[in-house]
C-alpha cells in the first residue's frame, strides 16, 4: 500500500497549527508585517515560526556576550533589549536599545564572526528566538523564505555601510578639525545603525 505524501497546504496547515499550539507569542500576519519576514510567503513564514522558539528574560539577563559565538537571531515581543559594547578602559557603554518587533543576532545568521557587542534584557520580556542551526537547515534545504532573509540581511548590512561612508565623510569634508563632540557624535551614530 502506497503513502500518499502530505501536500504543502497541509503540511503548512499542520505548521500553523503546532506554531499556534506551541506559543501565542505572535501571529503568522505579525511574524510577516516584520522586515526579516515580510517577504516570504504563507508556508516559509509558519514555517519559522514553528522552529522559533518564545523566551521570557529577566531585566539584566544577558542575550549574548561581546567576543562569543552567537546562536540565532532574535525578535524582541515584549520589553527592550540593550545593545552594549566594551571600552578601552575595560567598562561598557550603552549604545543602543532595541524596542518590540526589533531584530538583533541577524548576523548570527549568516556569519561566524564573535559578536562585537553584547545584548541584555533592559527590562523584562518576552523574545523570540531563531536558532542559527535551524536556520542553516532551512537554507541548505533551498527554503525560499530563508534566502528571503539573507537578501534582506544584506540589503540591510549595505544600507548601513553606505550610511556609515557618508557620516564618515562628512566628519572628513569638515572644514575645520572635527571637534570632540563631532567625534563623539559620529561614534554614537555609528554604533547606532551597526550590526549587532
Amino acid at each position: 500500500m502506497a503513502t500518499r505524501k502530505p501536500s504543502a497546504k497541509g503540511v503548512a496547515k499542520r505548521g500553523k497549527k503546532k506554531a499556534a499550539a506551541k506559543s501565542a507569542a505572535i501571529s503568522l500576519e505579525e511574524l510577516r508585517k516584520l522586515p526579516a519576514f515580510a517577504s516570504m510567503g504563507p508556508d516559509d513564514a509558519a514555517r519559522f515560526l514553528d522552529v522559533m522558539e518564545e523566551r521570557s528574560v529577566t531585566a539584566g539577563e544577558p542575550l549574548f556576550q561581546e567576543g562569543t559565538l552567537g546562536d540565532g537571531l532574535f525578535v524582541v515581543l515584549e520589553g527592550r533589549v540593550a545593545i552594549r559594547k566594551g571600552n578601552a578602559k575595560g567598562g561598557e557603554r550603552e549604545v543602543a536599545v532595541l524596542e518590540r518587533h526589533e531584530v538583533v543576532g541577524e548576523m548570527d545568521l549568516i556569519s561566524d564572526r564573535p559578536h562585537t557587542t553584547a545584548a541584555r534584557a533592559a527590562s523584562d520580556g518576552r523574545l523570540l528566538f531563531l536558532p542559527k542551526r535551524r536556520f542553516q537547515e532551512m537554507l541548505r534545504e533551498g527554503n525560499a523564505g530563508a534566502a528571503s532573509m539573507v537578501v534582506y540581511f544584506a540589503r540591510m548590512l549595505a544600507g548601513r555601510l553606505d550610511a556609515n561612508n557618508r557620516r564618515m565623510m562628512e566628519v572628513l569634508d569638515a572644514s575645520a578639525k572635527p571637534t570632540s563632540s563631532e567625534f563623539s557624535e559620529f561614534k554614537r551614530r555609528l554604533l547606532r545603525d551597526w550590526s549587532f
